[in-house]
């Protein structure tokens, strides 16, 4: 019941009373970068709306990798209406570092203000108030009853999703994985505990905390997951804050099937990088198995003895089904605007398979797949 009942941990947390706001004075400028690759579609679409964001002071750096679309002529002209828009490329001749790690580290050096915010091109805030939320948090973060002592964080962790299209199957696993593994995750965070990984779309840190750490040192050879293994690498119970409004959620375009099994098996090669990921994954072990056992396991056993202790586990089995259900769909539609309804049930039962599938996966892909080939 404590199990089924933490599905909503999220959700109360995000309809609790918000506190008194700072000021616009006392929310720090941000610097938001964004790399860039043949996406002049994608930009021209999203980059005015992060450009009109309802927030003070604040910058947006693109660096272009080497495109050979327009991208380069939409970023001129939208430098030429927001005085606030820069941007830069990664050299053609670099070729011992990861682009994407050479383009985030290129643009972080070149921000201007303290703080730095990370997203993608394919991504977009929900609401003009995105940056604000991160401001807010800065200032006042949310924290656990175990990090009273967090004034000022050095990492922020954000949501984001997918964003919405016609129902379908695959759309809907791909949505429900996500899903699940931020309220895992962000639960582990406000549990008092260093944060295992973030949402790349959503990010933000200190540039000086970023390169007093070393910057993207961790896993230097690997494609990707570069922002990602620089949380892993840097958070303590007492450095992290996460973002807990559904105003700072990042939509993020949605993949082909084939992109993002692409992703999904290369996540897996991040998960070999990371450190102090034991707790999180036993206990994400735990919570996934626990279905199977009360169906496999105790349903026989308790067939075995008497048929009141039957119909005592079912009406508890039913209790245990309903306050799951009603948690995990009410966190659902505060983060997704979505609801599971009782496919939640089958989602959850094959979750395990899925993450058996994607280490399947992981394991017969030539690991080459996953690294720079320096030259």
């Amino acid at each position: 019941m404590v199990q089924a009942y933490s599905y909503g941990s999220i959700a109360r947390r995000l309809r609790r009373p918000v506190p008194a706001k700072p000021t616009a004075a006392e929310l720090p400028p941000l610097s938001i970068i964004i790399t860039a690759h043949d996406a002049a579609t994608l930009l021209r679409h999203n980059l005015p709306i992060i450009l009109q964001q309802d927030y003070e002071r604040f910058e947006v750096i693109v660096v272009d990798m080497g495109s050979t679309d327009d991208t380069k002529d939409v970023l001129e002209h939208l430098e030429q209406q927001y005085a606030h828009l820069t941007h830069t490329f990664t050299p053609a001749s670099a070729h011992d570092i990861s682009i994407d790690r050479l383009a985030l580290t290129l643009g972080i050096r070149a921000a201007s203000y303290d703080w730095i915010v990370i997203t993608h091109s394919d991504c977009t805030p929900l609401t003009p108030g995105w940056l604000t939320r991160i401001g807010e948090t800065i200032v006042r973060p949310t924290q656990s009853p175990q990090s009273k002592g967090l004034d000022t964080p050095d990492l922020i962790l954000g949501m984001a999703r997918y964003e919405k299209g016609r129902f379908s199957w695959k759309d809907a696993k791909v949505n429900f994985i996500r899903l699940y593994d931020t309220i895992s995750h962000f639960q582990h965070v406000l549990s008092g505990h260093a944060a295992v990984q973030a949402d790349a779309c959503n990010l933000a840190f200190r540039k000086d905390f970023f390169l007093s750490e070393g910057g993207f040192v961790l896993g230097q050879g690997l494609k990707v997951g570069a922002e990602e293994l620089f949380v892993n690498q840097t958070s303590t119970p007492k450095n992290t804050a996460v973002m807990l409004s559904p105003a700072s959620i990042i939509m993020q375009r949605r993949m082909s099937w084939s992109q993002w099994k692409t992703q999904r098996c290369a996540f897996a090669e991040i998960q070999h990088h990371q450190h102090h990921a034991s707790l999180l994954r036993f206990k994400r072990a735990v919570r996934l198995l626990v279905p199977w056992l009360f169906l496999f396991t105790l349903v026989p056993i308790l067939l075995l003895q008497s048929l009141t202790a039957l119909i005592l586990y079912s009406f508890l089995l039913m209790v245990y089904a309903v306050v799951k259900l009603i948690n995990f769909n009410r966190t659902a539609l505060l983060m997704e605007s979505t609801s599971y309804h009782l496919n939640f049930f089958l989602f959850e039962l094959l979750l395990p398979f899925w993450d058996l599938q994607m280490k399947i996966s992981h394991m017969t892909t030539p690991k080459n797949e996953f690294r720079k080939k320096f030259i």
